[in-house]
């Protein structure tokens, strides 16, 4: 058989000694199997002087070739050596042995080990070779059925028993012991089959293919020199080996470890059907029951995750669309003299139609695209209004700014100028909205166009604030603006924050940020290392930035705005910001509780929702002020604002509106009116009251008479009327001018006289209207609708806020027959309302919650608080019921519920005509303290009801368990990752091991299938545990309460058994200093305590170091499954890649196979048969192409490039180990396979490594597109991708890793591997772009071993040696 890919010849230096030739007496011929494809070969005979023979190659050819057929009447028991250890030749075992230099110790060994049998001499007897379907199995180790007569003994050398068996485990590192049998001839060995002897009778000489099995480390020292490796035949082992076995034709005798011999079929029948080895020697995916089993469990479970994530617990999508004329126009004067980036980035200027035109002449302006505008660089743009900066998100796009824009614009010429023309101000300006062209850049993926984006932010505020320089002509007496208002989307806020940290940055120059949909805490992706960094410098410079009286940020407010659930890119938890920024300065909120909103967004819609444009925009165009220099209001009306527009105004944190001073006098006598008893609700207009149904223009007041001293602490009121003055509702404060009329404490009280009064509001908030008959099926399934008509006024007044007041009245200007207006007020005790429900999540998992009477008595408002359910990762389904009510309500029943873990308010209206109520809300984030609001702990359900119906309510929660399932996907999304690359890991782990014991490089899937009987449920056990113990260390809570009440405390808490509250300088119960500027009376102790103790953390990694940073984070014990949960999806996730990797690899080679055939006489055809059957390209070549590359790296692309390269280089390697593999003569097939093996587990490992080098890759090309050609600085490091290029380089040569069995080496392969496996367990999900770097080390170890054994290695340790010799040795010592 012609071998058309050895492209070189061997030369044996082995000494031949003389051997005993195969006859006709009985002596064991011993042949070379290398038939292939059926064909049979000759070896010719050479006879030594010494009268023995050996069999020896012919030639090039015949040393791959024998005699071998099933007819053959002398076949060989021995079907390849191990190629290390006979130097790669295919020798006769007898006679390598016998001309070994060591074959008397061997001999010696031999007699010592005990390794003896009374057989008779195998002079006599003959060796058969079996049939290729009776090749026998390797048993993974299992060793049974001792073959030579004498029991298992240990080798005193090796450490481990050596059994001689035909199911005879792999030859592993040590010696074989029984090289032959008891009283055998050196000159001969048996091969342990039985063959008739000259009388007839049948002798049986056991003996197994390991007794020739010579370890792989001493496969240098056998012959005395250094052995030559085929390049295609690399480490081997003794693979063909174990394919030894007793002859087909005829019984085998086999010897049981008590001497007593047994005849066993040729069919085998105890031996397993299909041979584990076979799948060593093939292409198969290696897929087994446990592993189809956990591949099905598991690719179900990630289906139910992801379905869950998208269309479970998600939010009603009601957001209405914005329409607007909109204009761009683009700034050239903003060019490469102001900026670095000009070539890359643009800046333009929006205007609608309620805008002013931009005063340039008409001949300066062209048209660049629709509706975007180019104005000439010498055109001297000077806009007069306030300046605001629009930074777009990841691949987000300067004209996203047109919906909040435009309500700012129209907002305020249709609302705030003409107000403010009334009271005759002139101050007030418009804004200006400058926008950020980044040409839609893939900001998320990669930290150097972050650093890029901030300093070009930075070049254009100052170039922005140099057009206003002469803008203030009309009104001199304006300052000129020092500071630009920041809009900021997704990770444009987190370029917003990272101005301050840059170099250009110009102190003062922003004073104001609103952030929407932004990862402020944690990245989304965190795959590149500069984003990490970068989220860390500027966590370092916010915490520090508000400590101190000369703090750069004291001035600075921050508002994080979030969609909530619908928004599956960011996870609305990362956007808490509480841990940053003091509630003096800034808040985070949910678009849902905005008032007048009150609907979630997605990751884009939070931009061009017209309910939340609208509030986004009046919020700017109210705390902006042309007044001032910063052209913002100072920072307490700025953030008294910003409470007042984006929280629902229930909470006792919101800012009261102020009373007017004005009062008037009521003579009763002399109006209509009606005293109610404060016992009673008043319920307007009265049932059956045929008086209200007549019209009347005059005005009618309800005189409510204040309980104070009694047990009832606060007034509610729900409408459907505007409380506002001059509309048909009022609310006024009256003190009662009759002398001694007091009021009792039941509220009694004799009919006052006249009343003074003052007009007041009472703090009315809006809410979601809640009718009876929803107006809309959008409404009615759950959709709220804003708009006249479509909301209610709700009033919740403390009665201890308006002591010096003795009555509330309620003025109805007039009635009109048909009206459908209501009013329901009443006193009530919020203790009495208010029900605490001190259950665990455990508990609801288990039995869930109902209550069948609640409240106990019927109440305007009623509140139902968990105290302990604070955790997000679970949801809940919430059904209430309320049947029976007779008479006709003013309302529907209508919730609202509420977390305390952010400012996040959710409103359910006709709660009780609904199947379910999904109960999901946000919270704190992993690796972070946990910040308690100014409030109740855990969650809140507040209902409304209307009083006059007795029926109570029926309530029953229930956990959401498939809900709940979605949660941890955006909030672990990159547990996925890390924990496959885990998989992995401990795959490759368990491949190296076995390999150094000498057993064949096992394939990927079938280690896999191992490892899931063996190994992976252990590695599950130990995630659960980790996370157990971790889930019991406290975690720290941050708790900010305000001192509007008699006291409050603030400080740390431990959120497990023990509770431990750090206070203030005030003690327990005390008043604490507010912050600069703020009513809320934050303590801003605590506040700076836990600052300090995060900077001290973050001062080095050791003192940072902590139990809640490693794995995923500190969670509730509940959550301990999380992990082993993760993993076994991981471990399916592992074997679908698997899967698709080998069908690829397969795939293409069979094309390439059938191109070549079928178009053999076409160039394509021989192009693809020269790739395939040339092991490599040459030398020069090969070099010239490797620096061609690193220079490209080194000035043009970025090292990712390179790395993709290689990949594909990759597969084109394991594309062409397959089919020589496949095409490979029997002495060489295992090493093929094995070089295969080897390959297609790296190739999975680089597979995993794409996601962090493709998105740098793809930042790179879409700045090709845009035609900037700027090298990024960071991402061209040799150093990086060195170690994959020459790996990759050094397999394609068809080398193969060589076994390591010396203690040094398999500690050090071990030792790479387990480091990975730690890191990866405790920091790889917080760092998961050390997974790249972590497998640049175990890259540059296995191009290590792979080049130990060539030439230059040893040459060049046998010159270091040489050096260090003459450098260390002792002069004398040399004369010696």
């Amino acid at each position: 058989m012609n071998h058309d890919d050895e492209d070189h010849e061997y030369h044996h230096p082995t000494h031949r000694g003389p051997s005993t030739s195969s006859s006709s007496n009985g002596s064991a011929p011993f042949h070379h199997t290398g038939l292939s494809n059926g064909k049979r070969s000759s070896m010719t005979s050479r006879t030594s002087p010494g009268g023995g023979g050996g069999a020896r190659p012919n030639g090039r050819q015949g040393a791959h070739q024998s005699h071998h057929g099933p007819d053959s009447s002398h076949s060989n028991g021995l079907s390849s050596l191990d190629s290390h250890a006979l130097h790669d030749r295919d020798m006769d075992p007898a006679e390598l042995i016998k001309t070994s230099p060591r074959h008397h110790a061997l001999q010696k060994l031999t007699h010592q080990d005990g390794m003896h049998s009374s057989n008779p001499s195998p002079s006599t007897e003959q060796t058969h070779l079996p049939r290729r379907s009776e090749r026998l199995r390797y048993s993974n180790g299992h060793n049974s059925n001792n073959s030579n007569g004498s029991s298992s003994t240990a080798n005193p050398q090796y450490g481990s028993p050596t059994y001689h068996s035909e199911r005879n485990s792999y030859p592993s590192r040590r010696l074989s012991a029984s090289i032959h049998s008891n009283n055998a001839s050196p000159t001969s060995i048996s091969t342990g089959s039985s063959s008739p002897t000259a009388s007839g009778t049948s002798t049986s000489t056991p003996t197994s293919p390991s007794q020739y099995a010579l370890p792989y480390s001493h496969s240098s020292s056998i012959s005395g020199q250094h052995h030559h490796r085929d390049k295609e035949e690399s480490s081997s082992g003794t693979a063909d080996l174990l394919y030894a076995t007793s002859s087909s034709t005829s019984a085998a005798t086999t010897h049981p470890p008590n001497g007593r011999s047994r005849t066993r079929s040729k069919s085998h029948p105890e031996l397993p059907n299909i041979p584990l080895l076979q799948s060593c020697r093939s292409a198969s995916v290696g897929c087994s029951a446990p592993m189809a089993t956990l591949f099905l469990i598991s690719m179900a479970l990630l289906g139910c995750i992801f379905h869950s994530n998208f269309y479970r617990q998600v939010d009603k999508d009601n957001c209405e669309f914005t329409y607007m004329q909109p204009k761009y126009f683009k700034l050239l004067g903003f060019d490469r003299e102001r900026t670095a980036f000009a070539g890359k980035y643009g800046l333009l200027l929006f205007r609608d139609r309620y805008d002013y035109e931009v005063p340039v002449p008409s001949h300066m302006l062209k048209e660049y695209t629709n509706n975007v505008y180019t104005i000439d660089k010498e055109a001297k743009v000077r806009p007069v209004g306030i300046p605001a900066l629009f930074i777009p998100g990841n691949a987000g796009s300067a004209k996203q700014v047109r919906s909040i824009a435009k309500e700012a614009s129209r907002y305020y010429y249709e609302t705030y100028l003409p107000e403010r023309l009334r009271i005759g101000s002139t101050m007030s300006r418009p804004i200006d909205f400058f926008t950020v062209d980044f040409n839609e850049e893939f900001s998320a993926l990669h930290g150097h166009s972050l650093m890029e984006q901030a300093q070009f932010l930075n070049d254009a505020i100052a170039y922005i604030l140099s057009l206003y320089e002469d803008n203030r002509s009309l009104d001199p007496s304006l300052p000129r603006p020092t500071s630009v208002l920041i809009l900021g989307h997704s990770m444009g806020g987190v370029v917003a924050r990272s101005l301050f940290t840059m170099k250009n940055y110009k102190p003062g120059s922003v004073n104001t940020i609103v952030t929407a949909a932004t990862p402020h805490m944690v990245p989304p992706v965190t795959l590149d290392f500069e984003i990490s960094n970068i989220y860390n410098t500027i966590e370092n410079f916010w915490i520090r930035g508000f400590l101190g009286p000369d703090a750069p940020l004291r001035n600075v407010s921050l508002v994080s705005i979030a969609g909530g659930n619908l928004d599956i890119v960011v996870n609305g938890d990362s956007g808490n910001i509480h841990n940053l920024v003091p509630q003096s300065n800034g808040f985070s909120v949910f678009t849902s509780s905005f008032p007048h909103a009150w609907v979630g967004a997605d990751h884009v819609a939070i931009l061009w929702c017209n309910q939340i444009a609208t509030v986004i925009g009046k919020t700017l165009i109210d705390i902006v002020d042309a007044s001032y220099s910063e052209q913002v209001k100072p920072l307490e009306e700025r953030m008294k604002i910003f409470r007042n527009r984006f929280l629902t105004g229930i909470e006792d944190h919101v800012e009261k509106a102020t009373y007017p001073s004005d009062s008037e006098t009521i003579e009763l006598s002399m109006v209509d009116y009606t005293m109610v008893d404060s016992k009673h609700p008043l319920v307007y207009p009265p049932k059956n009251s045929a008086a209200h149904d007549v019209e009347s223009a005059n005005p009618h007041f309800y005189v409510i008479p204040i309980p104070f001293g009694s047990d009832m602490d606060t007034f509610n009121l729900v409408t459907d009327y505007s409380l506002e003055v001059g509309n048909r509702l009022e609310t006024l404060l009256c003190v009662d001018q009759t002398p001694d009329n007091d009021v009792s404490p039941s509220g009694a009280v004799s009919t006052p006289s006249a009343l003074s009064c003052k007009h007041s509001n009472l703090s009315a908030i809006p809410i979601p209207a809640s009718p009876v008959q929803p107006s809309s099926l959008s409404q009615s399934q759950g959709g709220i609708r804003t708009g006249k008509g479509q909301e209610f006024r709700f009033i919740s007044q403390k009665l201890n806020m308006i002591k010096d007041s003795h009555y509330i009245v309620i003025k109805v200007l007039g009635r009109k027959v048909g009206e459908t207006g209501f009013v329901i007020a009443e006193f009530g005790s919020e203790k009495n309302s208010t029900l605490s429900v001190p259950t665990t999540t455990l508990n609801l998992w288990s039995n869930g919650f109902r209550m069948h009477a609640f409240p106990e008595r019927p109440s305007l408002v009623s509140t139902l608080q968990f105290p302990n359910i604070d955790n997000s990762l679970v949801t809940y389904t919430l059904t209430v019921e309320r049947q029976g009510c007779r008479a006709p309500q003013k309302f529907a029943p209508m919730m609202r519920r509420s977390s305390w873990l952010m400012y996040e308010d959710r409103y359910t209206p006709n709660v009780a005509d609904r199947e379910s109520v999904d109960i999901n809300f946000h919270g704190d984030i992993p690796y972070f303290e946990r910040i308690q609001l100014p409030g109740k702990k855990g969650i809140e359900l507040r209902f409304w009801m209307d009083p006059s119906c007795p029926v109570q309510l029926s309530l029953s929660l229930q956990v959401d368990r498939y809900g709940s399932m979605g949660k941890v996907l955006i909030r672990y999304r990159m547990v996925v990752l890390v924990f496959t690359y885990l998989v992995v890991i401990l795959t490759l782990r368990a491949q190296f091991r076995a390999w150094n014991r000498g057993e064949p490089f096992k394939p990927f899937g079938m280690m896999i299938t191992q490892l899931i009987q063996s190994t992976f449920w252990k590695f599950s056990i130990l995630l659960a545990v980790i996370a157990f113990l971790q889930s019991l260390q406290a975690r720290t809570i941050v708790a900010f309460d305000p001192i509007m009440g008699s006291g409050s405390r603030s400080g740390y808490m431990n959120s497990n058994a023990e509770e431990e509250i750090l206070h203030g300088p005030g003690g327990p119960g005390g008043r604490y200093p507010a912050f600069p500027g703020s009513r809320e009376g934050l303590d801003q102790d605590a506040y700076e305590r836990m600052a300090r103790a995060r900077i001290a953390r973050n001062e080095s990694w050791f003192s940072s170091f902590r139990v809640g940073d490693v794995l995923l984070g500190v969670n509730d014990p509940f959550f301990w499954f999380l992990a082993p949960v993760f993993f076994q999806i991981s471990i399916g996730i592992v074997i679908l890649i698997w899967m698709l990797l080998n069908g690829l690899v397969r795939s293409v080679a069979a094309l390439l196979t059938f191109v070549s055939k079928r178009g053999g006489r076409y160039v394509i055809g021989q192009a693809i048969g020269n790739m395939l059957s040339k092991r490599s390209r040459g030398v020069r070549r090969r070099v010239i192409t490797t620096i061609i590359l690193f220079i490209m790296v080194a000035t043009f692309v970025p090292y990712q490039f390179a790395f993709v390269v290689a990949v594909l280089v990759h597969i084109v390697s394991c594309v062409r180990s397959l089919l020589t593999a496949q095409n490979s003569s029997t002495s060489r097939v295992q090493a093929a396979w094995d070089r295969y093996h080897y390959l297609m587990s790296i190739f999975v490992m680089f597979f995993l490594l794409l996601p962090c080098t493709l998105p740098v890759l793809m930042v790179w090309i879409r700045n090709l597109s845009v035609q900037w050609y700027e090298p990024f600085s960071s991402d061209h490091r040799l150093d990086y991708i060195a170690p994959f290029i020459f790996f990759v380089e050094a397999i394609t040569d068809g080398a193969m890793i060589p076994r390591t069995p010396e203690k040094g080496y398999a500690s050090i392969t071990m030792g790479i591997l387990n480091y990975i496996i730690f890191f990866l367990i405790l920091f790889g999900v917080r760092y998961s772009w050390q997974i790249f770097f972590m497998s640049r080390i175990w890259i540059v170890w296995l191009l290590i071993l792979q080049l130990k054994d060539t030439d230059m290695a040893i040459g060049l340790s046998k010159t270091i040696e040489h050096h260090y010799n003459r450098a260390f040795n002792q002069p004398g010592k040399k004369q010696k």
